[in-house]
């Protein structure tokens, strides 16, 4: 939400396109699912748009246009100016409120979509929640010009498949990719270009957003003179002309509708009164004088004269008086406020005007306040209907009230159609003190606002429960959800409650800590609302919304009620995502692996999914980590927040910088345009510019608010690597690994100075507090102190003893901090460049380091996948934040000192609390990343092989470690039990096949022979044999009782990634780099024959039940299925991904991957199998958990899998970190019911 409460850019989660259910086409030898979302017709109905935004939407059906004859001259302007002859492409019509500005934007529209001309239209609103942010603007302008036009169609549908999150993007990548770069790639202008008109900006809610909408409209210039005319119009809000000040001035024409002549504005609204009131030509009535009159009192303002025509025809029996009223009233007062005020006392009097004693015109007063009241404070306008179900009035007395208010309130007579205030200056009457004179008609906004919190969090109580919309499977996406069952079950007072009940409360100025109401809701209903908020794609709303409930409680309030706010705050930040994703993972994903102490776990622990049954262990707190942002596809190297702490931005080996909501975690732009790796990024000190740095050798500047690129800065010869602005914005300084440091104006981009002298590429680079200095780190192992003025030398920092990564000044600029390869950060004093201090702990190299904003702590990120906290002061050690499960790159405190993010090569940019740098508690374990995990064959135990080095055995029931076997010197790649469940065989790239005792643990042996590392073991089925794959090209085999070398398999010409035995032990398969797999006889050694046809490697090869296939998975993304006997291949099945595991399902129907079940019944060589039916099947694809292909336990990113296994209900998997989870599942209770 916004500062007052709305919400700011809404995105849909288009990402989800994928999951619809697929049709099949037949793609060779097999069977491919296709997405109906490659129908453009589809794929338009999936933009996020908002229909009741356009001119001619059914809502606004009896919105006005201009009368013939009325605004002419201005009507005639805009006719040249659309038609082309103007070469500015933008036309704002801006004036006071209630100059008719929105009738003469629905007149160009109408004259414009009869021509054929209109491209499309966007009315702002701020009564409408679609209509009242930028959110769905540009989607649905590029979903009416499709419709528009046919080849604009195929250009738009394009983006939408190659951007799949258009929706998530930031407002200047939806503009690029569904409108400016289609209209582009038209390949005529067409004889007369398409209009597009946008009524009402002003009401557009965030000011950014205006800004940048206006900065994005300018770029249509660049299409081609006449090619697109946007018809803007809007109030003269500040926002507005500081976005039109930032354009030329021959890019748009500005016309003040208020500046019009008096005598053309006069003879309008005579005509308009001489329309509307019209009613009775035989007696005259009203007469001209009569008109005349009215057109003195309107006072220009077109909205007065409508207010009072709705008023006067409302009176039908009683026009005459109400003609009467409305003339007779006080003519003294002046100003159109004024005039406004005065025909809506009138009004409002009128409407409870009758012959009632002082208890019933009391009665009716209170009504008046409590109805009336409610729909001008309303965020969003509701029907009838859903209105006396949320204030819980009787449906005669809601009709009632509102029956003589029709000049004010837009009442339509479809109940479910929502009621509107005719126009925002009624509202802000209504709610002043000053200018709603008659303090009995005063609408008391704290009061109205208490009672609307109160009746939402009733409504709630009463509605609210889990699975409100039956969906029944746990995995269901909320883009499932369609609009019929979504309005059953969360009809709209509901679904306005779960949204706004907090933003009520906060404006009614109730004590938080007194009131018990909140506390009960939180403790009874928190995950009911939190999975409603899901349904509604609105969980970054349950985020903010948390804040500001933390942010109303004080410390000395109510501790427990401040205690359990802080918790759910954790709770929903961490699983914002999953959420608004699958809402029912609330009660499995976001339950289970919630801390043990949590205490919105131990609340809601009854309604976890009754076949989750455990997961042994979470962490017992919640550690620094508040939630990871996931996105980007590769390496991210560098993250940084705006100067005002509401944005974050990180910079990626995927060539692009995303733009993140700071508080909610959502993404709120991409910005490309980079060619290489992106490896630096920074806002300016003003939060208006960001700059990128990139191994293409440029500089890219970019308008932080749009998103639009402002400039390439050209010069160097090498990868940048850094880059930074000077304190007051004015300079920006690049680093090279070309030796130099360049200095840049940041306003024109022009080469300000080349600082030369470093011997080696410079890495980092950054000004002083002050401005005056500049440092600069390089590979010759220095930091160098220049003048940022005249770009001498000022100083040369020396001790580090490898290449120097990063530099930094402290706030008060009296330090500087640097790290290094050596695997140190160093303390140097600025001003004399004597070493301070030497930080050792890290044990690889410290790739940045930064301040937190009070100069206290020190943070630095190493190679080491940790995150270190430094006293500035000592250099004593405060805490290591450890998570990450690869190089961290980058980390950046948040502007007030509360956060810190980090980068990672993890492809995450993870957020912590800095304050309290609490440690992850890690499960009893690996140190190092989990490789592989086996079950006994009995289920009893589990094996894990690590990077640490060791092999751990634990007792699968309870998730307790039994022993720790070590012995290996490298990595142990693979571990895998005997069939008899007594000996247990380890595979490490140490060149060497270990056997243990599995009950023991004892060290029965040590199989050595292979000059490379063992990338793979496995037991024969009787268990006397033993086959292990190395990289030194070769696959042996082994006695298993004695150790003894039966034979080395030889003739592959690269690693050998993969072995396994045919069910009858007769065979072994082998899998290699090279590109094939072998066939060997398992007792002699002899090659058998050699199955050509990968393009990659093959990395798994298993056999079928029956022995007759082999089938075999490589890096060319197929799965070949092979005739044993005749050892050709039969068919070649396409796959999705690279598939690293695969085997056969005990009926031989499926093949089990780590990306899902295949389908081959219909290749089997066996009669009788086509009618199988899919097995039943619990298995780790991607971030999820599966069963029977259906998604029911999402992994967030702490948990993802490295490996897994599973045994009947239970699934172990290995992670990065080091540990190992246990998840058991009831299997019993897994039969979902969910509605069709």
């Amino acid at each position: 939400m916004t500062s007052d409460g709305h919400p700011s850019n809404e995105f849909w989660n288009h990402g989800r396109i994928a999951n619809q259910a697929g049709q099949q086409t037949v793609h060779g030898d097999f069977h491919i699912h296709q997405n109906p979302s490659d129908d453009p017709s589809h794929l338009l109905s999936l933009l996020p748009t908002a229909p009741e935004a356009a001119f001619n939407a059914y809502d606004s059906r009896h919105d006005p246009t201009c009368l013939p004859g009325t605004r002419a001259d201005l009507l005639k302007q805009i006719e040249i100016w659309a038609d082309g002859s103007d070469d500015r492409h933008i036309f704002w019509l801006n004036g006071w409120a209630g100059t008719g500005k929105s009738t003469i934007a629905r007149t160009v529209a109408r004259r414009y979509h009869e021509q054929e001309r209109l491209g499309a239209s966007f009315f702002f609103s701020r009564d409408q929640e679609n209509r009242r942010h930028a959110g769905k603007v540009f989607t649905s302008i590029a979903t009416q010009l499709a419709k528009q036009n046919a080849v604009l169609k195929e250009h738009i549908c394009k983006a939408v498949i190659e951007y799949r999150d258009i929706a998530h993007q930031s407002l200047r990548d939806q503009w690029t990719r569904l409108i400016f770069r289609p209209l582009s790639e038209l390949e005529a202008r067409p004889s007369k270009g398409l209009t597009i008109v946008i009524d009402a900006l002003d009401e557009c809610e965030n000011e950014t957003d205006v800004r940048g909408i206006i900065q994005l409209f300018a770029e249509a210039k660049a299409l081609g003179k006449g090619r697109l005319r946007l018809f803007l119009t809007s109030r003269q809000e500040t926002p507005i002309r500081l976005g039109f000040g930032e354009i030329p001035e021959d890019q748009y024409h500005d016309f003040v509708l208020h500046s019009i002549s008096s005598f053309v504005v006069e003879q309008d609204l005579l005509t308009f009164f001489r329309h509307e009131l019209n009613m009775d030509v035989s007696k005259q009535w009203p007469s001209e004088a009569d008109m005349a009159r009215l057109v003195e009192r309107a006072g220009g303002l077109f909205i007065w004269a409508a207010t009072a025509c709705r008023f006067i025809k409302g009176g039908k029996r009683l026009a005459r008086k109400r003609l009467a009223s409305i003339l007779d009233g006080d003519s003294v007062m002046k100003g159109s406020e004024k005039k406004l005020d005065e025909i809506y006392m009138m009004i409002l009097v009128q409407s409870i005007s009758g012959d009632y004693d002082d208890q019933d015109r009391e009665e009716l007063l209170e009504l008046f306040r409590e109805i009336v009241g409610s729909i001008v404070i309303l965020f969003d306008p509701l029907p009838t209907a859903a209105l006396v179900r949320l204030l819980d009035k009787p449906k005669e007395e809601v009709n009632q009230t509102l029956n003589d208010l029709h000049s004010v309130l837009e009442v339509p007579l479809d109940p479910g159609r929502p009621i509107r205030v005719v126009h925002r200056s009624f509202h802000d009457f209504l709610l002043s003190q000053e200018r709603c004179t008659n303090v009995q008609l005063w609408v008391d906004e704290h009061k109205t606002h208490r009672d609307l919190f109160v009746r939402c969090i009733e409504l709630m109580s009463a509605s609210l429960k889990q699975d409100i919309c039956e969906l029944g499977r746990p995995g269901t996406r909320a883009a499932e959800m369609d609009e019929t069952r979504m309005d059953e079950y969360l009809p709209g007072e509901l679904r306005y409650a779960c949204r706004y009940w907090v933003e009520h409360l906060r404006r009614s100025r109730v004590d938080l800590a007194g009131d018990g109401r909140v506390d009960a809701f939180i403790r009874e209903h928190l995950l009911h609302w939190l999975e409603a908020l899901g349904l509604m794609q609105a969980a970054s709303e349950g985020v903010r919304m948390m804040t500001i409930l933390q942010s109303l409680v004080t410390p000395d309030g109510n501790p427990e009620l401040r205690a359990l706010i802080h918790d759910a705050r954790r709770f929903v930040l961490y699983n914002r995502w999953i959420i608004d994703e699958a809402p029912l993972q609330t009660y499995c994903s976001a339950l289970i692996f919630a801390p043990q102490r949590s205490l919105t776990r131990r609340l809601f622990r009854r309604e976890m999914a009754g076949w989750l049954c455990t997961l042994r262990e979470t962490q017992k707190d919640w550690s620094s980590l508040l939630q990871t942002l996931e996105g980007h596809t590769d390496e991210v190297r560098a993250v940084t927040f705006s100067p005002d702490g509401q944005l974050l931005a990180s910079a990626s080996w995927d060539h692009t910088v995303r733009l993140w909501d700071a508080a909610t975690g959502a993404l709120r732009g991409s910005l490309e345009g980079h060619t290489e790796w992106v490896r630096a990024v920074t806002f300016s000190p003003d939060g208006q510019l960001l700059a990128s740095a990139s191994s293409d050798y440029m500089v890219r500047l970019w308008d932080a608010v749009t998103g639009a690129l402002r400039g390439s800065l050209e010069g160097h010869t090498d990868t940048v690597w850094a880059v930074t602005f000077s304190p007051n914005g004015q300079l920006l300084a690049s680093a090279s690994w070309d030796h130099t440091v360049r200095l840049w104006d940041a306003a024109t981009g022009a080469l300000r100075g080349s600082l030369e002298g470093h011997t080696g590429g410079v890495r980092a680079v950054i000004f002083s507090p002050n401005g005056q200095f500049l440092a600069s780190a390089s590979d010759d192992h220095t930091v160098r102190l220049w003048d940022a003025a005249t770009g001498a030398l000022r100083g040369n920092l020396e001790g580090h003893t490898d290449r120097v990564r990063a530099v930094i000044f402290s706030p008060d600029g009296q330090l500087v901090a640097s790290a290094s390869y050596d695997e140190t950060a160093r303390l140097w004093d600025a001003a004399t460049g004597a070493l301070r201090g030497s930080l050792e702990g890290h044990t690889d190299t410290v790739w940045a380091v930064t301040f937190s904003p009070n100069g206290q702590l020190l943070a630095s990120a190493s190679r080491d996948q940790t995150v270190r906290l430094w006293d500035a002061a000592t250099g004593a050690l405060r805490g290591s934040l450890e998570g990450h499960t690869d190089t961290v790159w980058a980390v950046a405190f948040s502007p007030d000192g509360q956060l810190l993010a980090s980068a990672s090569d993890d492809h995450t940019v993870r957020l912590w609390d800095a304050v309290t740098g609490a440690l992850w508690g890690s499960l009893e374990g690996h140190t190092d990343t989990v490789w592989a995990v086996t079950f006994s064959p009995d289920g009893q135990l589990l094996a894990s092989a690590s990077d640490d080095h060791t092999v751990r055995l634990w007792d699968a029931a309870t998730g307790a470690l039994r022993g720790s076997l070590e012995g290996h010197t490298d990595t142990v790649w693979a571990v895998i039990f005997s069939p008899n469940g007594q000996l247990l065989a380890s595979a490490s790239w140490d060149n060497t096949v270990r056997l243990w005792d599995a009950a023991t643990g004892v060290l029965r042996g040590s199989l050595e022979g292979h000059t490379g590392g063992v990338n793979a073991v496995t037991f024969s089925p009787n268990g006397q044999l033993l086959a292990s794959a190395s990289r030194d090209h070769t696959a042996r085999l082994w006695d298993a009782a004695t150790g003894a070398l039966r034979g080395s398999l030889e003739g592959h010409t690269e690693w050998v990634r993969a072995v396994t035995f045919s069910p009858d032990g007769q065979l072994l398969a082998s899998a290699s780099r090279d590109q094939t797999v072998r066939l060997w006889d398992a007792a002699t050694g002899a090659l058998r024959g050699s199955l050509d046809g990968h393009t990659e490697w093959v990395r798994a090869v298993t056999f079928s039940p029956d022995g007759q296939l082999l089938a075999s998975a490589s890096r060319d993304h197929t799965v070949r299925l092979w005739d044993i006997k005749k050892k050709k291949a039969l068919y070649k099945i396409p796959t999705n991904g690279y598939i690293k595991e695969l085997s056969f399902s005990a009926d031989g129907s499926h093949l089990i991957t780590d990306t899902g079940l295949i389908n081959i019944s219909r290749f089997s060589l066996s009669a009788g199998q086509s009618h199988l039916q899919s097995p039943s099947c619990l298995m780790v694809k991607g971030d999820w958990v599966v069963r029977d292909m259906q998604d029911i336990l999402w992994l967030p990113s702490e948990y993802r899998a490295t490996c897994a296994a599973v045994h009947e209900n239970r699934l172990v998997i290995g992670h990065a970190s080091g540990q190992v989870s246990f998840i058991e599942i009831d299997i019993s209770h897994m039969a979902f019911t969910g509605r069709p």
